[in-house]
């Protein structure tokens, strides 16, 4: 290495002697150091010649490169060492070759400016119009230099003059951008076109009056440059110089002409533009040539409103100078003066109300500017306001005066103000705020002993509004509890639904201020309305120390409310274990019910913790207690899994044989959901295999239509018995063959299943099989000698079944196996001269208007024979729209699925086209979870659930559906979401009729639409479209939203590899991150529809968790308990009609949210 170091530097420090030297001496000419260099690299770095010519003839290497890719070659054209490049090229040198970021030699001299490389390039050939990854050539760099020689000669060797880079850009543009006014000149001179655009729409005029540019801007305007055109958002070159202070540059292009008037596509002048930059000197010239000094945008946003927002001090005195109307609104309603108090700018606002400014002028939602300040905590802007006479009681449409909203938030200095100036400390709200309850919601202690000390009242007169003394208890704040007792706060009142100061502390385990209030008389069983104590309070929310101090105190351990339930109840379905010990030292009943006959010992199993079973049994609790349908805690343990729980109850002498009224066993719980092991364990324990309930059902009955194999296999094994017959004379077989589980059918036959059994509907398992269509039971059963000429009570066979339900694999395995049964075999069965979804336009009548349409066609409602259906109709004109009409039709048959739309038939008869399919009663998805909002119930994860179930059922059958959206989710009247509409669906089995890709684009994956080189839709550009249905169903809107137009979405999705931004709806996390996999710009790196489906059912799970929560009012059903729901962001729990206390923080709409709604202008 140190041999190779000195190699190097002798290279680049042009030591033609010990480079001969070291040469002779066994150095190796071709070694790098740790960035790559070679001696070779670095003499052609350095201009020397004599050097490289000796490496070269030693066998240096010409074509290595560094670090960044660049060869000698490269380097050299960049330094301009000209002998050096024409000795390389000699030398064999590739005289286009490119380095790592693709310049070629030529464009790296351009570059530089460096001529006689230039020169010495072309005559060995060079391409001269060569790109580099940018669409860079060699002229275009020149000219972005300003190398006037370079460009010059360029051109004359026949370079492309208006040849643009990748996004638009030309030689004459760059030159424009740059400034470099020669070559401009040059550039007009030789041809180039003075009106060309990039794709921003901006021409040479606009880059050059950007960057103010003088030279070039008067050079332009008198070759003839359009003065007045627009970008594509309608920004002139006059507002581009007037936005970036160019005074001079305005001058010019007003002298010339230029309209004044003009606005952008949002509406702005010029003077806008120079007077959200703070640009003086700007505005005044626009002003003395005529600007319109009250123009205002859409949103009635006006030069005054826009400066006084950004404290342009002297901008706002010069638009007053000239007339502006100082009391004009915007679209919010707030005037400069509300928007100059909001951001605190205090010369402003003193300015304004110099000039007269409406002190009290509110907007649209009756905010003050005296509300926006101290909303925002600036105190000397509020004090300035205050001494204009500003009216500090005043109350917006809210009902929330400037006090409020600087309690609200957290402003004290302005709270201070505000008092010391008289504002009304006791003023309620509407819904129920009052600065002092707030202060203490929010835990400010600074804020609530200002308003304490100054005289806020410490009661409030209804009990449906929020306390002080509750918020604090809540929040932990003893000093605040102390000094609101000592001012006469009632500890006895009750609040929101009967809720205690007591119960507020105790369920946050606050002990020292629990004994404060019982020492002050707080009554210890006093009860919520809904008969909760703070004992229950405490023990929902685990707080042991608190229910100790309760309990020493005299607090009833028993006490139930008005469910029925006791605070060890609450414990044991809560896990709090320490509470649980706590109890039952204390005594508490083990075997107590509810007053629907709920058990502790029954509650312990549904949660499933160990410890707090083996409490209550070491505590004498009755493990064969039943509760409500005579359900034991051994099935309630069962029911969620848990096996640990189950075992504690086995081996304490719970019955393994006991059934609940249903007539089920624990061997039937488990196997209903399941439970392999469970199942084992109960086996263990001597539970009976043949057990029946009260339909008739045994163990395996249930594990055959469920399709549980390994539990079927178990009890098989077991010696559960195989033809038993339920209530309806069905056999473990015929539900097997029904639900298509082959294993199991399998299984049955192998162990004596009788194969021709009979239900009440004369109904035996190969018409089961062959109605829902399951090829490969059907062969099983008739290679097992299943009877298929039996008939059902309607006088049908197996193959009849088949035929009229669609199964046309099914209905040709039975005819085939018809016809060799009778020797009438035929080694191909003719295929029907109509396909098997064929329906005669004769059986069906529709609707005469239709209910919807678009490009498609019309859709109806009507009726097929005597079944309520819809009738999509579909013109159809061409051979290519008669191919997408059939191949529709024959996917949307394959494609029957719980979760996708059924298809009954269609009918390819006539000019119009029709399919027939049952209307899905509750619309589409984003209708039907609107109105479920609206009643208050939350189903986006279920929905989506079963919207990827049938996707991935169609994945399954090799069919990708293509133009997934939310449009294409209809709900059943059932409530259970469908997939429809396969006009450009396809199956990837098939081959593709190349048509050209189409649909909605902001719902498609990028590579699918991506301008080079697009792929044809597949299962993962569905997994893609899934994702945006997944932001579309929780937000309501379009993926993108509505103000990104399609083509903005293309553009940022294929060429800038952006994603949409997070929208708010997204409040959790792990949604996001849902989508942001199933979204992934690499198709590689995409998510698995199935790994998606299990994200999206545990969020479906946690969202019907979340529901029943809500419902504890109505209390808990058989096998459903919930605990009681923690209100979102609160502190203080609510337990059943209790409110949430640090629900304060967000009481009404403070200033800080709302002033999100009305910013006027996010950027010029």
């Amino acid at each position: 290495m140190a041999a190779a170091m000195s190699l190097l530097a002798a290279a680049g420090d042009g030591d033609v002697d010990t480079v001969k030297n070291l040469l002779v001496s066994g150095s190796d000419v071709n070694s790098v150091d740790i960035g790559g260099l070679t001696a070779l690299i670095s003499a052609s770095r350095y201009g020397h010649t004599q050097i490289v010519q000796l490496l070269v003839k030693k066998g240096g290497d010409i074509n290595k490169s560094d670090q960044e890719g660049d060869t000698p070659l490269i380097i050299a054209a960049t330094e301009g060492h000209v002998d050096i490049v024409r000795f390389l090229l000699e030398s064999g040198d590739d005289v286009d070759k490119t380095s790592k970021d693709t310049n070629t030699p030529l464009i790296c001299a351009a570059t530089n400016g460096q001529l006689g490389v230039v020169q010495q390039l072309l005559e060995h050939g060079a391409d001269i119009n060569q790109t580099n990854q940018f669409g860079s050539t060699a002229l275009l760099r020149a000219a972005d230099c300003g190398h006037t020689s370079v460009v010059k000669f360029l051109l004359e060797r026949g370079a492309a003059i208006d040849l643009s880079t990748n996004d638009g850009y030309t030689p004459l543009l760059y030159a424009a951008l740059g400034g470099h006014v020669d070559v401009v000149e040059f550039l007009l001179d030789k041809g180039a076109d003075i009106h060309v655009t990039n794709d921003t729409g901006g021409t040479a005029l606009t880059w050059a009056a950007s960057n103010g540019h003088l030279g070039v801007v008067k050079l332009l305007l008198e070759k003839g440059a359009s003065i007045d055109v627009a970008m594509d958002d309608g920004v002139t070159p006059l507002m581009q110089a007037a936005a970036n202070g160019h005074d001079k540059v305005v001058e010019v292009l007003l002298d010339a002409g230029a309209d004044i008037t003009k606005t952008s596509s949002t509406d702005f002048t010029a003077l806008m533009y120079a007077s959200i930059k703070d640009n003086l000197d700007v505005v005044r010239l626009l002003l003395e040539r005529g600007a319109e000094v009250n123009e205002a945008t859409h949103l009635r946003s006006m030069p005054l409103i826009l400066a006084a927002e950004r404290g342009f001090t002297e901008i706002v005195r010069l638009l007053l100078e000239n007339e502006a109307e100082i009391n004009y609104t915007s679209s919010r309603g707030a005037t400069a003066l509300g928007y100059a108090a909001e951001r605190g700018h205090i010369e402003v606002v003193c300015l304004l109300l110099e000039r007269g400014a409406g002190v009290d002028t509110a907007d649209n939602g009756g905010t003050t500017p005296l509300m926006s300040s101290v909303s925002s905590g600036h105190v000397e802007t509020a004090r300035r306001l205050l001494e204009k006479g500003a009216s500090i009681d005043q109350a917006d449409n809210d009902g929330y005066t400037a006090l409020n909203y600087a309690a609200l938030n957290e402003h004290i200095e302005c709270v201070r103000l505000l008092v010391e100036n008289g504002a009304d400390m006791n003023h309620l709200t509407p819904d129920g705020s009052m600065p002092l309850a707030a202060s203490c919601s929010l835990a400010n202690v600074d804020i609530a002993r200002l308003l304490i000390e100054s005289g806020a009242a410490v009661e409030v007169l209804e009990e449906s509004r929020v306390s002080p003394l509750v918020a604090a208890a809540g929040n932990g704040l003893l000093d605040l509890v102390h000094l609101l007792l000592e001012k006469g706060a009632d500890v006895s009142r009750t609040f929101c639904g009967g809720l205690t100061v007591l119960s507020a502390a105790a369920q946050e385990g606050h002990t020292a201020i629990v004994e404060l209030l019982i020492e002050h008389g707080a009554a210890i069983d006093a009860t919520l309305d809904d008969g909760s104590t703070a004992v229950m309070m405490a023990a929902l929310f685990g707080q042991p120390e608190a229910i100790r101090i309760l309990l020493n105190h005299g607090a009833n351990v028993d006490l139930a409310d008005a469910s029925g339930k006791t605070p060890l109840m609450l414990a044991v379905q809560c896990r709090h274990v320490e509470v649980v010990k706590l109890l039952l030292s204390a005594g508490a009943a083990v075997d107590a019910k509810t007053y629907d006959g709920e058990t502790v010992l029954r509650l312990a199993g549904y949660a499933g913790n160990v410890e707090c079973a083996r409490l209550l049994l070491d505590s004498g609790a009755d493990v064969n207690l039943t509760g409500k349908n005579n359900c034991s805690a051994l099935q309630s343990a069962i029911f969620n899994g848990h096996i640990e729980v189950a075992r504690l109850l086995l081996a304490s002498g719970a019955r393994s044989n006991s059934a609940d009224g249903d007539g089920d066993s624990a061997l039937h719980e488990a196997v209903l959901h399941g439970h392999l092991e469970i199942a084992r364990l109960l086996l263990e324990y001597g539970a009976d295999a043949n057990a029946v309930n009260l339909l008739g059902w045994t163990p395996l009955t249930v594990a055959c239509q469920r399709g549980y194999t390994e539990i079927a296999t178990l009890l098989v094994e077991k010696g559960a018995a195989v033809n038993v017959r339920t209530s309806e004379e069905r056999t473990a077989l015929l539900f097997a063959a029904e639900e298509g589980f082959l294993e199991i059918v399998r299984l049955l036959v192998d162990h004596g299943a009788n194969i021709n059994v009979l239900d009440v509907d004369n109904q035996t398992p190969l018409m089961k099989a062959a109605y829902r269509g399951h090829e490969e039971i059907v062969r099983l059963l008739l290679d097992n000698n299943a009877d298929a000429e039996i008939v059902n009570s309607s006088g049908q066979t197996a193959a009849e079944i088949a035929r009229v339900n669609y199964r046309t694999e099914v209905s040709w395995i039975l005819q085939e196996c018809a016809a060799q049964d009778s020797n009438k075999a035929r080694s191909i069965i003719t295929r029907q001269s109509k396909p098997d979804w064929f329906i005669p336009s004769r059986e069906v009548r529709k609707d005469l208007e239709p209910f919807s349409a678009g490009s498609f066609g019309k859709v109806y409602r009507g009726w097929w024979l005597s079944t309520r259906v819809v009738v999509k109709t579909v013109t159809v004109a061409t051979e290519q729209e008669s191919r997408t009409f059939h191949r529709e039709a024959r996917i949307w048959q394959k494609a029957r699925h719980p979760n996708i739309v059924p298809f009954f038939g269609a009918c390819d008869e006539g000019s119009t086209y029709f399919f027939v399919c049952e209307e899905a009663k509750n619309g589409k998805l984003l209708d039907y979870l609107y109105h479920a909002r609206e009643e208050g119930r939350s189903l986006v994860w279920r929905k989506l659930l079963d919207a990827a179930l049938g996707l991935h059922f169609l994945h399954e059958r090799h069919i990708v559906h293509t133009d997934l959206k939310c449009n294409q989710i209809l709900v059943s009247k059932d409530g259970v979401a469908m997939l429809t509409d396969f006009g450009l669906s396809f199956l990837t089995t098939e081959q593709s009729e190349d048509e050209k890709t189409v649909g909605a684009i902001r719902w498609k994956a990028p590579e699918v639409i991506r301008k080079e080189n697009p792929v044809a839709p597949n299962a993962l550009s569905d997994v893609y479209s899934f994702g945006m249905c997944v932001v579309e169903a929780v937000t309501g809107d379009v993926p993108w939203g509505q103000h990104v137009p399609d083509p903005g979405v293309k553009f940022h999705v294929t060429r800038k590899k952006l994603f949409l931004p997070r929208p708010k709806a997204f409040e959790n996390d792990a949604e996001w991150e849902l989508v942001e996999k199933m979204c992934a710009f690499e198709p590689s790196e995409r998510m698995k529809l199935v790994d998606a489906i299990e994200n999206i059912r545990g969020f479906a799970e946690e969202e019907r968790f979340q529901e029943r929560l809500r419902q504890i009012k109505e209390g808990p059903e058989d096998l459903d308990f919930a605990v009681r729901e923690l209100p979102k962001h609160s502190k203080i729990s609510t337990m059943g009609s209790v409110r949430a206390l640090a629900k304060m923080k967000s009481l009404g709409r403070s200033v800080r949210m709302k002033r999100g709604e009305g910013n006027l202008m996010t950027a010029a």
